[in-house]
């Protein structure tokens, strides 16, 4: 009997709970979003219970009336308010004791395997002693080392055998949670949170431990671990301890605050999305790495059918004062000349999603489309200052001009039809640099002149279980610039071409699985072709998935001179992967998802040697490329 009043109160408490205030958080941060009409595919989600009113006797509809009818007097609302709200410092305050706002969680759990073989291509530097970006990262570092004891299977005294490892294999994982705090339908606060983000397994044994050093760090042995042989367990990462990073990372946090007769208001730390997300890409799917995250004030209204985005985001502040000495002093931007400003506008239309479906079953074709624009610029820069967290005297002597000035158009176009999806995404980059240098400045007077476009089709058959694709892509290269990788950065140009015109995809917009995710980490000065085909031997309404797809793509550089051998045949990369994707969880893509893909790259000329750059036969004879190949599993769980 002692238990009944706590049953009791259990239960009340239970019957006082609200229904689900919250809709899951979008994937992304595309400007359409889903309150204010995105669209999509349509998933099926859990329908939110419908609560009837109950009949009640007249006298308790009396009653209730006359309760309703009774104004609190301002010391009971204030006293009402006190009790609503987050618990006080003060303990002789009354504390939170009723749940107001409600809290959902989405994001994925993933582990990814890969193996990585000839990576570098069989490449070795000449004339020796040279480096080879971006290709000599992906030798292993034992590979033709001499280690004291040989690499035999045996001791070895002399001669000692060289090591021969030409693959590199490893596994990572990582946690997203992305949690929303709605106090409203109207009114949400979301996060996203990473742990273990791209941790490398068995990367934080007992046994490491670096101490700082003259040089950085070096490593000290744990007195526990006699032999990092015998280390025993795994540690939680911490920076500059065991790792460059720690467990958890806070990514975003941004506010929606929305009035459904005027618009929608955003502002925080948010992703940013548009298109196919060439240039602004938000990073969603589990197995992506990159993402385009802004500090942003950004508001979005609906009219005539189209949504029309205004954004001011805070790109770069330049030099933040911090106060070492006062950890709790507010720090504070110390310059705004060093600022670089960026200003988004955005029109697009897109069909509501149930009229999309509706039309598309009708066999009517549908045509969504927008204009996406950036403007930002920046006249002094303080990326030459030494110490970023110095004092603002340290900071004044790395001031230089920089001058750079930027108008970016995107322009994106949606065609569907039946069972077609054609979707395009053109970007431009136009402007002005007066000054590259980071201390000293050289009018250089670069102009900036980039172009990318992407094209994705497909086509569904049998009841959408076989996939027919062709994907192409083009990026503008510069004759001026050795090489395609991101490492070349702006290298200065060839007078009197004074253009920077190798335009870069976004990393997250993947098209293969070696060339351009791996080796060049993204497509540059380069265009493609990438027919694929697929087929879902299981494919139903609720988010089972099985199936098998094979794509084969082939890379062309856009200015051959760009390239290492001077030929504009990069190479054919051949993609295949089994995946399977469950129906656990109230949303379309919720569940268990595991992925096994391999890869094969057969290098061209232009990733080789120049025959006789020198015109001497110095060089010698150039080594024959190997082909490159890669196994990957991926397992994750989606919620």
């Amino acid at each position: 009997m002692s238990r009944l009043p706590s049953l009791v109160a259990f239960l009340f408490f239970v019957a006082q709970v609200p229904p689900a205030l919250a809709q899951p958080p979008a994937e992304d941060e595309d400007v359409l979003d889903e309150e204010l009409g995105e669209e999509g595919e349509e998933t099926p989600e859990l329908r939110e219970p419908n609560f009837e009113p109950m009949d009640l006797p007249l006298a308790q509809e009396e009653e209730e009336e006359a309760a309703d009818d009774d104004i609190p007097s301002p010391g009971d609302a204030n006293a009402a308010l006190d009790e609503s709200a987050p618990p006080s410092g003060d303990p002789t305050r009354v504390s939170w004791t009723a749940p107001q706002a409600v809290l959902t969680l989405h994001g994925y759990f993933r582990v990814r395997s890969e193996l990585w073989d000839t990576f570098w291509l069989g490449r070795s530097p000449l004339p020796p002693n040279l480096t080879d970006p971006p290709f000599d990262r992906f030798i292993p570092l034992e590979h033709g080392v001499v280690p004291p004891g040989g690499c035999g299977d045996t001791y070895e005294t002399t001669p000692v055998t060289a090591c021969s490892t030409e693959t590199i294999g490893f596994a990572n994982m990582r946690l997203r949670l992305q949690p929303t705090l709605a106090l409203s339908d109207d009114v949400r606060v979301h996060m996203m949170f990473d742990v273990f983000d791209n941790l490398v397994l068995g990367s934080t044994p007992d046994g490491l431990v670096a101490t700082p050093s003259a040089t950085g760090f070096s490593r000290a042995r744990n007195p526990r671990v006699a032999l990092d042989a015998f280390s025993a367990t795994q540690v939680p990462p911490q920076r500059y301890v065991n790792s460059l990073s720690d467990s958890i990372v806070a990514r975003r946090a941004w506010a929606e605050v929305t009035n459904r007769g005027l618009g929608q208001l955003r502002f925080g730390r948010m992703p940013s999305h548009w298109g196919l997300g060439l240039l602004a890409n938000g990073g969603d799917g589990i197995d992506a790495d990159f993402s385009s995250d802004v500090d942003r004030i950004m508001g979005i209204t609906k009219l005539a059918g189209f949504y029309l985005v205004a954004a001011w985001d805070f790109a770069s502040e330049g030099f933040i004062q911090n106060n070492r000495l006062d950890p709790l002093a507010l720090d504070y931007d110390a310059a705004q000349d060093d600022d670089v400003d960026q200003f988004v506008f955005a029109a697009a239309r897109r069909m509501d999603g149930e009229d999309q479906t509706a039309a598309l079953q009708r066999g009517e074709m549908v045509l969504n489309y927008g204009a996406y624009f950036v403007y930002r610029n920046q006249l002094l820069s303080t990326q030459g200052v030494v110490d970023p967290f110095g004092s603002t005297s340290s900071a004044a002597t790395g001031l230089v001009r920089r001058d750079a000035e930027a108008f970016i158009p995107d322009l994106w176009v949606q065609f569907l039809w039946r069972s077609l999806r054609i979707e395009l995404e053109a970007v431009m980059i136009a402007g002005t640099i007066q000054n590259t240098g980071e201390i000293d400045f050289t009018l250089e007077d670069y102009n900036l002149l980039q172009l990318g476009v992407a094209l994705e089709s497909e086509y569904r058959l049998l009841d959408d279980k076989l996939g027919i694709y062709f994907n192409a892509g083009f990026a503008t290269g510069d004759a001026d610039v050795e090489g395609l990788a991101g490492a070349a950065g702006l290298a200065a140009q060839a007078s009197p071409d004074d253009t920077i015109s190798t335009f870069r995809f976004h990393p997250n917009y993947r098209v293969d699985l070696i060339l351009w995710r791996n080796i060049m980490q993204q497509v540059a000065g380069a265009y493609y072709f990438r027919p694929g085909v697929s087929y879902d031997f299981i494919r139903n309404s609720f988010g089972q998935l099985f199936g098998l797809r094979a794509d084969l793509i082939w890379s062309r550089a856009s200015s051959p001179v760009q390239t290492w051998g001077n030929d504009p045949d990069l190479g054919v990369e051949i993609n295949a992967q089994l995946y399977y994707r469950s129906e656990d969880g109230p949303d379309l893509l919720d569940g268990f998802y595991g992925s096994v893909q391999y890869g094969i790259l057969f290098p061209m000329k232009g990733l080789g040697y120049l025959e006789n750059p020198d015109g001497n036969g110095d060089r010698g004879p150039n080594p024959e490329l190997s082909n490159a190949q890669t196994l990957r599993l991926v397992l994750g769980v989606q919620y």
